[in-house]
């Protein structure tokens, strides 16, 4: 169970590395798919998307994902500490009537 929770770990940061460097494509898509089945079909699939890519390509998904798993080791999941703030009560006034907030 935990071998399974660790290759998916894996496998998320290997599709989130594909996807700030070389963006989302068919690599990602299968990359992320056998992390969230974890079939051996998709798995497959996956290597033969990734050995697709070129080798200056290759080596920097690989740096992209060595640095988010040691930043995951060190510091743990991180959410967007933006959506986690309360809005500010005193703008809420100002929210509403904006109509280039969405309201009014």
């Amino acid at each position: 169970m935990l071998d399974a929770k660790i290759e998916k770990k894996a496998l998320e940061i290997l599709a989130d590395a594909v996807d700030r460097t070389v963006g989302t494509g068919f690599v990602h898509a299968a990359v992320l798919k056998a992390a969230q089945t974890l079939a051996a079909h998709d798995y497959r699939q996956a290597d033969k998307a990734f050995r697709m890519l070129n080798p200056r390509e290759t080596r920097k998904v690989k740096s992209t994902a060595i640095e988010s798993a040691e930043l995951l080791h060190q510091f743990g999941e991180y959410n967007d500490g933006l959506n986690d703030m309360a809005p500010d009560p005193r703008l809420r006034d100002i929210r509403a009537r904006s109509t280039k907030l969405g309201a009014a």
